[in-house]
């Protein structure tokens, strides 16, 4: 391996350290303390679903030695959990009169017991189904993907052990139950020890001897063999279908089983060694999402109100502002409704005729979807490009395409062996007989006004024919692949983002040759791309100072001696997720500062349509290097990447605690009154 290449697969492990690390953090409220715990779990789920089945599957030396790698830093992650969560989470909890019941509880309050009795006589035993486990089954039983399961040891009468296991049925029922408050404490219990606790309601006659949690994983990545014959469309949703049938990637069982219940649980499923892994009792640990908060506002951060953006506020039209000159927000600090306004006005607006825009990841209740729909309705020219390969919103991306079809909405689907991942939307006006005025809005963030929420973003508006006219020619290229369209002023991945990067990072290493000033600033969600990282490396031995923000992958290793120690590598892991892309070159002082949809990777700028444009107005251009400065500076919940892909915290003995998010909120905020005043 070359030396200054850290594996993707513990890079990414080292994020979910870091966002793990926020969960032990005792300035965080405690709820948000255990939404970090929320999110390490979701996390670590998707990564046995689509990361880790290719290295299960690649039995070479190499890949064996990196797979125990793996395996062993998720097993100290996961020890690290246990720790916090039985020594810091549920002791805090109970100082705070709040008693969540766990499986290490010798039995619950009487009047507790009846209400769960209760409960689960009436709701949740109409769900319960018990697989009883023989000896002679030809074949191995079958776990649904992801589903939450009791493994369970029964002793009949005449003093015969057997097996079985039963369904938690989470997927129909809440995780958590509130029971009544005692003693001015509030009760909470998982639905699995609702169970537990009433198990002898289910074995009447059979004494149950061990209950353990258990939870299969499958693998959920797919390719879809050949992409230009066929319904595209139709092999997609035959893929999605068999993530439920993957084969398995790793059985989570609970620690506290003994050898011979580890041997009849592989034995039953069928499953390798390298595929049971010792857990926690609990599994699913994402559904601590859902844990009852009885105070909002004493357990989680401040809700901190969107900020009113002064030029798109009064009764003027949304396009009036764009068109008096561009504007640019700052998601989540800026309201959302902005981008919802855009489409709603156009979807009403008598003189707008025709709207397009890309689809990548779309809400649920997408209000987007719903504007285009009644846009169409109103007679306009509505075309939308879905890209129905996102992975895991293929079923909703496919529903909403449905639905803006049925309206009469032309549909451009995914491109062969290319995904579509420009946030890109074009709204055409007719403001004369024959003029016709064009209207573009960019994003490093999709068209998705949920997580929008918490999602750290720029959205850029602008009627600049310099911005339009590429915008205008990505979207005939995506109607019609075969014609490559020129574009003077956008980046596009497919054309010529990958090439245009590696120029400006020549030219800042002919610069600083030159003693010319020099200095690049990134900010990306990862960064694997081989061909940039050795011109980056190549710039760093040059001389060129290089500052990266990687939230997630980075396979770049910094500050190596001879190769890359003038390159610097930070992580932000706060409330919100970091989500924008920019690119900034010193470019001699006249700086080429880009926002992007692209991060630095392989599938980015090799395998999908990406869009960066490219900011000219020297105040926005001014803002993003400010909101990047607050991110720097940050010694609160910044870490820095060591050589070997760790995230290390700032040790910082000052007590003027910078944190970016917060101190880009009273930024922005501030900055926005001086405006409108």
């Amino acid at each position: 391996m070359i030396k200054h290449f850290l594996d993707p697969e513990i890079s990414w492990l080292s994020f979910n350290r870091n966002v793990l690390e926020e969960a032990a953090i005792p300035e965080n409220p405690l709820y948000e303390r255990i939404k970090f715990i929320a999110i390490f779990s979701s996390n670590l789920d998707e990564f046995f679903r689509v990361k880790f089945p290719s290295i299960l599957l690649d039995k070479s030396d190499k890949t064996s030695a990196l797979r125990e790698k793996i395996l062993a830093e998720v097993h100290s992650q996961q020890e690290s959990l246990g720790q916090n969560w039985y020594q810091n989470i549920l002791p805090e909890l109970s100082e705070n009169n709040i008693h969540l019941y766990s499986k290490n509880d010798q039995s619950l309050l009487p009047l507790h017991q009846q209400e769960v009795e209760r409960y689960f006589k009436t709701e949740v035993l109409s769900y319960i189904q018990i697989v009883y486990l023989k000896d002679d089954l030809a074949s191995p039983y079958f776990l649904q993907n992801r589903q939450l399961y009791f493994y369970i040891s029964l002793l009949s009468d005449s003093d015969v052990t057997s097996y079985c296991y039963i369904n938690i049925t989470s997927e129909k029922l809440a995780r958590f139950r509130t029971l009544s408050t005692m003693n001015g404490k509030q009760y909470i219990i998982w639905l699995d020890d609702i169970i537990r606790n009433c198990l002898h309601l289910v074995f009447r006659n059979q004494r149950v001897i061990s209950c353990h949690s258990i939870k299969l994983n499958r693998d959920e990545d797919f390719e879809i063999e050949n992409e230009w014959e066929g319904n595209l469309a139709k092999k997609i949703l035959e893929k999605v279908k068999k993530r439920k049938t993957g084969v398995p990637t790793r059985m989570l069982y609970d620690a506290t089983m003994d050898q011979e219940e580890i041997k009849s649980l592989r034995q039953t499923f069928g499953l390798k060694k390298d595929e049971v892994l010792a857990g926690g009792q609990y599994h699913n640990l994402f559904d601590l999402f859902s844990l009852p908060c009885p105070d909002r506002k004493k357990f989680l951060n401040p809700t901190i109100p969107p900020i009113l953006y002064p030029p798109f506020e009064g009764n003027g039209s949304i396009f009036d502002a764009i068109e008096k000159g561009n504007q640019l927000l700052h998601f989540p600090y800026h309201s959302y409704h902005y981008v919802l306004q855009f489409f709603n006005e156009a979807a009403i607006d008598v003189r707008v005729k025709e709207i397009k825009v890309t689809l990548y990841r779309i809400s649920q209740q997408s209000i987007i979807a719903n504007a285009l729909i009644s846009a169409a309705k109103n007679g306009k020219k509505v075309t939308v490009f879905v890209e129905i390969k996102a992975r895991f919103d293929e079923d909703n991306n496919l529903y909403w395409a449905d639905e803006m079809k049925k309206a009469g909405i032309k549909i451009l689907y995914s491109m062969p062996d290319l995904k579509v991942h420009a946030k890109i939307a074009l709204i055409s006006m007719q403001t004369g007989k024959t003029k016709i005025k064009h209207f573009a809005y960019m994003s490093t963030g999709n068209f998705n006004e949920k997580t929008a929420t918490v999602y750290a973003d720029h959205g850029f508006f602008t009627a600049d024919p310099t911005y339009t006219k590429d915008v205008i020619n990505v979207f005939s290229f995506l109607k019609n692949p075969k014609v490559k369209r020129e574009v003077s002023h956008l980046l596009v991945a497919g054309f010529n983002l990958k090439q245009k990067l590696l120029q400006y990072i020549d030219q800042e290493i002919k610069n600083h040759k030159n003693n010319l000033p020099s200095g690049i600033t990134l900010k990306v969600n990862g960064l694997d791309e081989k061909d940039i990282i050795q011109k980056l490396i190549e710039a760093s031995k040059a001389g060129v100072k290089i500052d990266i923000i990687c939230r997630g992958i980075c396979t770049l290793r910094p500050g190596i001696k001879g190769l890359s120690e003038n390159i610097r590598i930070y992580r932000i892991v706060d409330m919100f997720l970091e989500h924008a892309r920019v690119y900034i070159f010193h470019n001699n002082g006249k700086e080429l500062v880009y926002l992007s949809s692209a991060d630095l990777m392989s599938r980015n700028l090799n395998h999908r349509i990406e869009v960066a444009f490219p900011m000219v107005d020297e105040k926005l251009c001014a803002e993003i290097k400010q909101i990047l400065d607050f991110q720097m500076a940050d010694n609160t919940k910044m870490r820095i990447l060591d050589k070997n892909g760790k995230g290390v915290h700032v040790k910082v003995q000052s007590t003027d605690n910078k944190r970016a998010q917060t101190d880009t909120y009273h930024w922005i905020t501030q900055k926005d009154r001086k405006d409108e005043a």
